[in-house]
């Protein structure tokens, strides 16, 4: 098959996933970019509580049994408990009872297994299950005051985003996959995006560019192509890292046999569970110098507490710790395997440049989609064949 059929089959492909997964594939890529700034635009749409008071902060333990009391007072007794250690000045300390994170409420019924946190990622609630009565809480680490509650994480619409980037609105077990189909389809849209964008010979220096001459059709093909080729690489890491992130267990992300949902079980003791900050300690013996994010306190009494960190200051790592004897049951840190820094790279977190890098790739399916169905439409004013290339196109015919 010559090189020119292998291209016009591509293009063929490439024309009707793109038509046909158009849609989808921006709104992904809008919720992505939302999604990449939610802690900016959290903070600007609703401003949290901040902490004024300078000094020495107080035991964690202590923080979160004041909130737990503030938390009772609200009618949430009992139930899992995770606290957000602050990373900035000015930052408060954060609690969440219920089950309560950026992708809303977690179910009510078996929800302590299904919203544990491990490495720091959330987990994702099922579509139509029951919803817990979450509650978040905001203290001054310093005096111990209770600065405020809220009963969601992020505002209504970046809950949305989360949701949607998910899961696509459904649950978990579905829409997860569906997901990860539509990181392929943008996989393959991209690698035949660059064979359908290699220049002819003497063509290279129009191929990174929008001529200032060309209009109607040509214009839209170079806007689409000199675009596309200039946020390849972005585009495609961003792509491959979603599929990962989908298949964590097909693709590798998860070591073989392995289950990151799953805890290891401990066995009840009589005596008073450790607290927040007795975990952290437990903690530093297995991880020295650890810096906690936050520590999770879960419900069940056979289930060990978690404190959570970044390994290499970018990849969610976890310590598991007994909660009666202070014993380190097992520390997660994937760190030196590859594929788990597809998470930080999809999200954005390697650094301010490769933040607004990962931002643009979300904008640029929704370009691709509108300047494609330009064409689309344009050729079929025109009566031109659908599979036509624009180099096949006259030049009347690309100038309309």
């Amino acid at each position: 098959m010559s090189f020119a059929k292998v291209r016009h089959t591509l293009f063929t492909v490439h024309m009707w996933i793109g038509l046909i997964l158009g849609v989808l594939l921006a709104a992904l890529g809008l919720s992505g970019s939302l999604l990449v700034y939610d802690e900016a635009i959290a903070d600007l749409l609703s401003p949290p509580p901040r902490a004024a008071t300078i000094g020495q902060p107080l035991p964690l333990t202590m923080l979160a049994n004041t909130a737990r009391e503030a938390a009772v007072a609200q009618g949430i007794d009992g139930g899992q408990m995770q606290v957000i250690v602050p990373q900035k000045a000015r930052d408060a300390v954060v609690v969440r009872f219920g089950g309560i994170s950026p992708m809303g409420n977690m179910p009510a019924a078996g929800g302590e297994r299904r919203s544990q946190s491990q490495g720091g990622q959330s987990r994702r609630p099922e579509a139509g299950a029951p919803r817990a009565s979450g509650l978040q809480v905001y203290l001054d680490p310093v005096s111990g005051e209770v600065l405020g509650s809220r009963k969601s994480v992020l505002p209504p619409i970046l809950t949305f985003a989360h949701q949607l980037h998910g899961n696509f609105l459904m649950s978990r077990e579905t829409g997860r996959p569906f997901v990860g189909w539509l990181g392929v389809a943008m996989c393959l849209l991209g690698l035949s995006g660059l064979v359908l964008w290699w220049p002819k010979r003497g063509q290279w220096q129009y191929a990174f560019k929008v001529r200032r001459s060309a209009t109607g059709l040509r214009f839209n093909r170079e806007l689409h192509a000199a675009t596309g080729i200039w946020i390849f690489l972005i585009f495609m890491a961003v792509s491959f890292s979603g599929v990962v992130i989908s298949w964590p267990q097909t693709t590798g992300l998860n070591p073989p046999g392995s289950n990151p949902r799953a805890l290891p079980t401990v066995e009840p003791a009589d005596g008073k569970r450790l607290g927040p900050t007795e975990a952290v300690i437990a903690a530093a013996t297995a991880v020295p110098g650890i810096v906690p994010r936050s520590v999770m306190i879960p419900a069940q009494p056979d289930r060990p507490i978690s404190v959570n960190y970044l390994s290499n200051d970018a990849i969610n790592a976890t310590v598991l710790i007994d909660p009666y004897r202070g014993k380190v049951l097992l520390v997660r840190d994937d760190s030196e395997r590859f594929l788990a820094w597809m998470r930080p790279v999809h999200d954005g977190s390697l650094g301010t440049i490769w933040r607004f890098l990962v931002f643009l790739s979300g904008l640029v399916p929704t370009l691709f989609v509108v300047t494609g169905i330009i064409m689309w439409w344009k050729k079929r004013q025109r009566h031109v064949p659908m599979t036509a290339m624009t180099d096949d196109v006259t030049a009347e015919e690309v100038a309309a």
